[in-house]
């Protein structure tokens, strides 16, 4: 039984993160940490995002916006030992609450029909790649930031979505090889993955049919909602 609600969990993450683009860990890890324990959960997501990274570049590699991804891996990189040091000695959950509320507050903004200003100078990407490596380095939460930077773009969404994963792989294969130097890898996590896979390669192509039937101005809605979801999970 809990087999098949791992399973269960990883499919319904994987759809959200084929049709928008990110998404795994929001759904994934707080749901397979009730049901496996942090660190278990923690190597299985980190498998499941290597993995659909790797598929939804290939499906959509001559999208990627690469000047643009290459700016927000340098620049991560550079804030990762950075994040290390915050966590390490600023005041526990600041960052990661205040970055809560402004999310919160940047996506209802644009929900409610105002517009942040579209935007093509690059420092944007150098800063707010940075302050993803930061966070990634604090609190292995990197994403935020970077999907505010492409909302920014007003990328059309297959833009969005490749870009977004030309980002992500580096970074979860990065997590990946850590994860095994420290020993978290086991053969039940292996083997849950290898069941899974079959089931994601499905559940990636009904995200990606599910994305062709959504309309821009629509998507960039579903979005900002899942921005504000992030901003109050950041707030806990």
């Amino acid at each position: 039984m809990e087999s098949l609600l791992v399973i269960a969990v990883l499919c319904v993450a994987t759809l959200l993160h084929s049709t928008t683009g990110f998404g795994t860990g929001l759904i994934a890890m707080p749901l397979l940490s009730l049901l496996i324990g942090v660190q278990d959960a923690t190597a299985l997501v980190a498998f499941a995002i290597l993995g659909t990274t790797l598929l939804m570049l290939r499906r959509d590699l001559g999208h990627i916006e690469a000047r643009s991804a290459w700016k927000l891996v340098v620049s991560s990189l550079v804030g990762v030992p950075i994040g290390i040091f915050l966590i390490a000695n600023a005041p526990d959950d600041v960052i990661r609450r205040v970055l809560g509320v402004l999310l919160v507050a940047y996506a209802i903004y644009n929900l409610v029909g105002a517009r942040v200003a579209k935007v093509n100078n690059p420092i944007w990407a150098y800063c707010l790649g940075f302050m993803s490596g930061v966070l990634g380095g604090a609190y292995n939460t990197n994403s935020p930031p970077v999907i505010v930077y492409a909302t920014m773009r007003r990328w059309p969404p297959r833009i969005f979505r490749a870009t977004l994963q030309a980002y992500f792989l580096p970074l979860a294969l990065v997590v990946c090889i850590g994860h095994g130097v420290a020993g978290f890898w086991s053969k039940e996590i292996l083997t849950a993955y290898l069941v899974f896979f079959p089931f994601s390669l499905v559940f990636l192509w009904f995200g990606k049919r599910i994305s062709t039937w959504i309309p821009t101005a629509s998507f960039y809605r579903v979005i900002y909602v899942a921005i504000i979801l992030l901003g109050v999970l950041l707030l806990h």
